[in-house]
């Protein structure tokens, strides 16, 4: 015995699972369940065939009239055979030679059985509809549609594959029938097994060969015809378009893609020499921003946080949030040092804090911090690669669209084994959760005494954009010692690279002020090329 086209509650196919004796298996996602585990498992009532019986029920011509229930006039029925067995429809199926070979029953409850050897059948119709005797072709997911569809399209050939998990083994066993015809266009259900399944059926035929039609208005063409839309339908079907592999369009339809506006999201940087060359910050792109040990890192990344959470602030309808992953710092640390931008103080300093009254020390906490904008990760522990992609995620999860990982040095040194290929692993994986998620992910890293990137060029490689930062740290003139130069080495972006701008510490902010244009410019000509 075998219960065919029943659904699957593990995958959601509405027919792709069949019944046998022992077990069950499924079409669609390929899972086999054995008979002790079948539960409820009931022949429907109404299914009035004895499956075993060798013979099949011939055509029977006085019990062939209109299926109203789906609108199918008692003409189309006649062309295809399709009667009534008590209350089942029964669609006929036949060999390639055309004789009646197997029966298809369809109860009322849409429980499926067959009657003899189908798995040797062509396609429901097929014997109705010469090789190569029409220009065009239509196959349907299901036999009702068919019918729906030949019925609304006016006599144009109309076959259907036994069902969505069939389709690419009927499309196979029957290919030269199929390619016969000038086009082909494929209809199936629009839902996910349908899609797949139409997928599968195109790429099997030449390209150009296909129509793709893809139904707007409802889920099959029946649905179609039982609201009455048989113009739309129609004029959906011309207008199907040509099946082209997925992920492959040609250029000459694009010009929406053209067109249309960028889809990233875009901040400022805080200085102007930075953003002539890279035009600000982008969501879905990853920056790199690398200097020796203790030329000012982190001070970079604060003044660009605080940039960030300044524009999002000012738009009281901005859902937007900022994610730290400060790994040097502690979480003190990192929250008075975006503070202290706010007061413009270095409120890290014990001797500055103790200057400044509680109540105004929490309202620079507040005016960072009160809106609930920002999201720190407080990492004391473990710092596995996977445990910091996991976070990530978690953060944009929040709302986080700018994510600061300070540094990415430290997670590769808490790993074991190669550091190349952890680092180029971990980048690798962090640019694709950028492109993914749709955010902007500001990553920190070291140099080695060579002026490059540690342990690997992977992470130059896949960042968007790498800047570089230079301080003469060991300078006995304290205006040289606090200048910081800020170069871009990479810009995927623009192809903008070299010297962005002079950056000035001051120590009574605790700011990074960027110096006039004139003063980068001075620097330049003065033979100091070297440093950037």
């Amino acid at each position: 015995m075998e219960l065919r086209y029943q659904p699957c509650s593990d995958c959601g196919s509405s027919n792709g699972k069949t019944y046998y004796d022992d077990h069950a298996y499924c079409f669609v996602c390929n899972k086999t369940t054995l008979k002790k585990d079948l539960h409820n498992l009931m022949i429907p009532k109404e299914a009035s065939l004895e499956p075993e019986k060798k013979t099949i029920l011939p055509v029977d011509i006085s019990k062939i009239h209109g299926l109203t229930d789906r609108c199918i006039t008692k003409n189309v029925c006649e062309f295809y055979n399709v009667w009534y067995n008590n209350s089942d429809h029964v669609y006929p199926y036949f060999s390639r030679d055309g004789k009646h070979i197997a029966n298809k029953f369809r109860s009322p409850t849409k429980s499926f059985l067959t009657q003899g050897d189908i798995s040797k059948a062509g396609l429901f119709g097929q014997q109705l509809f010469p090789a190569g005797s029409a220009k065009q072709i239509t196959i349907t997911e299901g036999e009702l549609d068919a019918m729906s569809v030949f019925q609304m399209m006016g006599k144009y050939p109309v076959v259907s594959v036994k069902s969505a998990s069939f389709a690419r083994k009927d499309i196979a066993d029957n290919f030269e029938y199929l390619n016969s015809f000038d086009q082909i266009v494929i209809c199936f259900d629009n839902d996910i097994p349908g899609q797949k399944a139409a997928q599968e059926a195109a790429g099997s035929f030449p390209l150009g060969k296909v129509r793709m039609l893809v139904l707007k208005e409802a889920k099959d063409a029946n649905d179609y015809l039982v609201k009455g839309w048989a113009e739309r339908f129609r004029d959906e079907w011309w207008k199907a378009p040509t099946y082209s592999p997925v992920g492959l369009k040609n250029a000459k339809d694009m010009w929406d893609d053209f067109i249309k506006e960028d889809t990233y999201e875009s901040i400022l940087y805080p200085w102007d020499g930075l953003n002539r060359l890279t035009y600000g910050l982008r969501t879905s792109e990853f920056v790199t921003i690398t200097a020796n040990p203790g030329v000012g890192k982190t001070s970079v990344v604060r003044e660009v946080v605080f940039k960030v959470l300044q524009t999002i602030l000012n738009n009281k309808d901005d859902s937007r949030c900022v994610g730290l992953m400060m790994l040097e710092d502690s979480n003190t640390e990192s929250l008075r040092g975006l503070a202290s931008l706010s007061a413009n103080k270095p409120l890290h300093l014990p001797d500055v804090r103790e200057k400044i009254p509680i109540e105004e020390m929490k309202q620079h906490f507040d005016a960072v911090y009160g809106d609930g904008k920002v999201i720190i990760w407080e990492h004391f522990g473990s710092n596995e690669v996977q445990k910091v992609l996991d976070y990530v995620r978690y953060m944009h999860n929040l709302g986080a669209k700018y994510v600061v990982l300070d540094h990415l040095s430290i997670i590769v040194s808490d790993q074991h084994g190669d550091e190349r290929k952890q680092l180029d692993e971990i980048s690798t994986k962090l640019k694709t959760l950028t492109m993914e998620l749709g955010i902007s992910l500001i990553c920190v890293i070291h140099q080695n005494r060579q002026g490059e990137i540690r342990g690997t060029m992977g992470v130059e490689q896949l960042s968007n954009i790498v800047i570089k930062l230079y301080r003469d740290i060991k300078s006995d003139d304290p205006d040289i010692r606090d200048t910081l130069k800020v170069t871009v080495e990479k810009n995927r972006f623009c192809g903008r690279t070299g010297p962005a701008c002079l950056l000035k510490y001051d120590a009574e902010t605790g700011r990074l002020i960027e110096l006039p244009e004139e003063d980068l410019v001075n620097y330049l000509n003065k033979d100091k090329k070297e440093d950037w």
